[in-house]
């Protein structure tokens, strides 16, 4: 158990875009920070709502949410929060196109000839494809 714990020499861990532990633990440490800032934001947000929300006859005394449908409720709002946020929103996804590693992405509208333009021989079509590979590199 204890040989589980200990690192052997000679190996790091994979720390993805990370250059150290250290900066992943800053970087995990302020994640978390604004995690905790969102869910106190969100629960103030949930309280304020339900305070201005009447409480309908019998609800009063009706059951708490169970904790799977808080927990999903919660992740709703988190996922509504972020994509009312064009910066969030907007570095979420480009750390998710960076983890797409060997996964090839066509951008400025992909290049592909007009019907009108399709070649006629192998050697036309080799001079298109030169020229495409040309043209994004």
């Amino acid at each position: 158990m204890e040989e589980d714990n200990v690192q052997t020499e000679g190996k790091t861990p994979d720390l993805g875009k990370f250059k150290s532990v250290d900066a992943l633990l800053k970087a995990y440490t302020e994640l978390e920070a604004e995690f905790t800032r969102r869910s106190r934001r969100l629960k103030a947000l949930e309280e304020n709502k339900a305070a201005e929300t009447p409480i309908q006859e019998g609800q009063a005394n009706a059951p708490s949410p169970e904790p799977e449908k808080t927990a999903e409720s919660g992740s709703e709002a988190l996922y509504r929060a972020v994509m009312d946020n064009e910066e969030v929103r907007a570095h979420v996804l480009s750390d998710y196109l960076r983890s797409l590693r060997g996964v090839p992405l066509m951008t400025g509208g992909g290049g592909v000839p007009a019907p009108g333009d399709r070649p006629k021989t192998l050697a036309e079509a080799g001079k298109l494809a030169l020229g495409y590979l040309k043209k994004n590199h």
